[in-house]
């Protein structure tokens, strides 16, 4: 964080400094109290405990609050900022402290792809820059004060996820980013149980634009017919569009699998270019013309971006091969589970296993579907079948949705199972699988089952 001047912060939220007021350094902005220290604006949300014995202990320490709360009278009232309304104030800080740094912030929403996308940008410009960027797939809302104010002065370009879990959420990430930059990598079914309808979902997604005060450069997946739909008419920015549609400025050309990653080819401004991308699945290569799209615009060689792009680490836990005891292929794909990371988690499996490989997947719940799930659990069991799954195992009561549809469509009611516990799991493993199987694991549930059988399955 910039250290900063509590006359300034006060001035940006329009309020008059007082004499004892100025010349105090701020080196600390945080809503959570467990971060308070010397130097420290706190802001108080939701008339949370204000720890004021500790507070006590601390140098200039100041709250904002739009209430009063326990004990406050213990304090210096010097260190007591009230005013009418918590969130404006807030809100007027976070927009005075973006926009004391004139770089490129690059906010990053679509229902699958985020993290990777980021993570992949992020290593194809950290070699060169300074950069600032959420850490894994922590994207939820308690996180965007911290990440905001890890931007300093040696910071170059900051590269963040803006999920959608709930109405308001792009609105209020984008308070805090003001991003220059957005890129939406695909959209499908999901926190359909908190936003009611799949198009308010969808509009929830292309606020973005106005987030961006419909200015900056959009990076759009042509591909997807659900971005394709969207009304970009009011955006007066530039589009970029990546794909494999022929209109696509990145225009993906090509693909092949290799063992852990896919070689592809690219056509940008009449130019054929090959990279390659650690992480198997054709949505890797997306997640690829995404990063390199935005790179190319922050002004990094393409050369020098595909040559980075080969030395990409891989996330853990998305479509992750790990070698297996006796000789069997084990898939984790346990970060995520929704109806478009299934889909592409399935089809990938198909496409890498051999013909001599008993296809085997263990499922546990989709996550956050709302009324859509039962349709969607439709759709997975036919996908399952469609995809040439052998054996079908589902953990958890939510996922013996799977089963019924999957029956229906062709798999076999005798390679069916269920189990509840890990446990079950691993007797039931111990006689079943034999070599050469690849098993394939996938859960939206944070069930760290899923992690204890593969554990006990790795060689």
């Amino acid at each position: 964080m910039k250290t900063l001047l509590l006359e300034n912060i006060l001035t940006a939220m329009n309020i008059q400094p007082n004499e004892k007021q100025k010349g105090i350094r701020i080196k600390n902005v945080t809503n959570d109290r467990f971060e308070i220290m010397s130097h420290t604006l706190f802001f108080r949300w939701n008339n949370s405990e204000v720890p004021v014995e500790s507070i006590k202990n601390y140098k200039n320490v100041f709250i904002v609050t739009d209430s009063p709360f326990s004990h406050m009278e213990r304090l210096n009232p010097k260190q007591i900022i009230m005013v009418k309304n918590l969130k404006d104030s807030f809100f007027k800080f976070t927009s005075y402290y973006r926009h004391l740094f004139n770089i490129p912030v690059v906010a990053i929403t679509g229902t699958c792809g985020k993290s990777t996308t980021k993570e992949i940008l992020k290593h194809l410009l950290e070699e060169t820059h300074n950069v600032q960027a959420t850490i894994s797939s922590k994207n939820a809302s308690y996180y965007n004060l911290p990440y905001l104010m890890g931007i300093d002065e040696d910071t170059d370009v900051a590269v963040f996820e803006t999920a959608v879990s709930s109405k308001g959420d792009m609105t209020e990430s984008c308070k805090y980013f003001y991003p220059t930059i957005g890129i939406m990598t695909m959209i499908d079914v999901d926190h359909t149980d908190k936003i009611r309808s799949f198009d308010n979902y969808l509009a929830e997604k292309a606020k973005i634009m106005q987030g961006m005060n419909n200015e900056g450069i959009l990076i759009l997946n042509t591909d997807d017919p659900y971005l394709s739909s969207i009304d970009t008419s009011k955006f007066k920015g530039e589009i970029i569009t990546f794909g494999k549609n022929k209109d696509a400025i990145f225009r993906i050309k090509k693909y092949q699998y290799h063992s852990s990653g896919m070689t592809f080819w690219m056509e940008y401004k009449q130019r054929e270019f090959k990279g390659y991308i650690p992480g198997l699945g054709e949505h890797s290569v997306y997640n690829a013309a995404a990063s390199l799209a935005a790179a190319a615009i922050l002004g990094v060689d393409i050369h020098y971006a595909l040559k980075r792009l080969s030395s990409y680490h891989h996330m853990r836990s998305h479509f992750q091969i790990i070698e297996g005891r006796n000789q069997i292929t084990l898939v984790d794909d346990t970060w995520k589970s929704n109806p478009a990371s299934l889909r592409k988690g399935l089809e990938t499996l198909s496409r890498i296993a051999l013909p001599s490989q008993r296809k085997i997947a263990v499922l546990g719940r989709m996550a956050a579907l709302g009324k859509y799930a039962d349709e969607e659990y439709k759709k997975a069991g036919h996908l399952i079948s469609d995809s040439g799954v052998d054996i079908l195992i589902t953990k958890g009561f939510i996922a013996k949705d799977f089963q019924k549809p999957a029956i229906e469509a062709g798999v076999n009611p005798h390679n069916v199972y269920h189990f509840s516990d890990a446990d079950e799991l691993k007797r039931f493993f111990d006689s079943f699988l034999i070599p050469n199987d690849i098993v394939y694991f996938k859960t939206g549930g944070n069930d760290s089952d899923f992690d204890d059988v593969i554990e006990y399955l790795r060689k």
